[in-house]
């Protein structure tokens, strides 16, 4: 999952120590005189990962009043507009500019396997586990690829990072045809994935911000644990979602537009069980997916409820 080198690897060992003290040093000095603080935030990981992470942003500029939050992440449209960064993705000159000012540098990218991944962050970035919930800041939300398609509209996508994640295309292509029986006008996104096949398909298409938008747009989404549900549910989306090897708890809490359909297995949820020792995405017990036993009609009865929660909550003014 590691493309880059962090801001820190990039120094030798005596030099990241000189670097640390500092700006340690800086950081007392910032509060002693009042002047704000200057913070870089690293974190260039999973799509999802990412997502997850932009309540700190927030946190770091309430826990730290004016100060200056510069970002290094691997999905820069995920903080367009966000009025908690005031940098994403510095270029090498405005790096050096920040480097000779920055009192303070975070990594968060770690996530371990039975902590809430909200509070793993904030623990990282010094500051209070967040109250609120990741969301976007986009001031435009339209994008032509939805041009022509008609309302309501039901997103999905069937991919997963790991095989265990996945449910039968199958099924897929079962909760598709009952979603287009409910009225629903289905669109696919996705990303390398083999295509279910229903509706329109947007999968290889979109940029992130355009799978966003899209996702916005939509009534309803319907996918597996992955980076897509956790856009969905930033940009305000409601989302059922299936959940196998991993425990939604672990990854998502006070979330009313998430419904979650668990697998049946009794060892569901087994990556986030430190007792589980297997390399990530494999299962102890040898089985190719842990969603096999759910049903396509339980997806579409969780669909059916969700669809519901989210008309009354538009309706809702505010």
């Amino acid at each position: 999952m590691r493309d880059h080198a962090t801001y820190e690897e990039r120094s030798g060992r005596l030099q990241r120590r000189w670097r640390r003290l500092v700006r340690g040093t800086r950081w007392l000095a910032c509060n002693a005189s009042g002047r704000p603080h200057n913070i870089l935030v690293e974190l260039r990981w999973r799509l999802g990962d990412e997502v997850m992470a932009i309540p700190i942003y927030e946190a770091l500029c309430r826990a730290h009043p004016g100060c200056r939050v510069h970002v290094l992440c691997a999905y820069p449209e995920l903080l367009d507009r966000n009025p908690f960064v005031h940098t994403v993705n510095p270029d090498e000159d405005q790096l050096l500019n920040i480097e000779r000012g920055l009192d303070a540098y975070y990594l968060l990218r770690s996530g371990p396997r039975d902590r809430y991944r909200l509070e793993h962050y904030a623990h990282l970035a010094r500051v209070p586990t967040p109250g609120v919930r990741p969301r976007l800041y986009y001031e435009n939300w339209q994008t032509p690829l939805l041009d022509g398609v008609e309302r309501p509209i039901a997103a999905v996508s069937r991919g997963a990072s790991w095989p265990t994640k996945r449910w039968p295309v199958a099924h897929w292509r079962e909760v598709c045809a009952g979603l287009a029986h409910a009225g629903y006008r289905v669109v696919e996104l996705g990303r390398g994935d083999e295509r279910i096949g229903a509706g329109v398909s947007l999968v290889d298409r979109t940029s992130v911000r355009e799978a966003a938008c899209i996702l916005r747009a939509a009534d309803l989404f319907v996918c597996c644990d992955s980076g897509l549900m956790h856009l969905a549910l930033a940009a305000g989306t409601h989302t059922v979602a299936l959940f196998g090897p991993t425990d939604p708890a672990i990854l998502i809490r006070d979330e009313p537009r998430l419904t979650a359909v668990l697998s049946h297995a009794d060892c569901r949820g087994c990556w986030n069980d430190l007792r589980t020792d297997t390399a990530p995405g494999m299962c102890p017990r040898h089985k190719v997916s842990c969603l096999e036993g759910v049903t396509p009609e339980e997806v579409l009865v969780a669909a059916r409820e969700a669809a519901a929660r989210g008309a009354v909550a538009r309706t809702v003014p505010g």
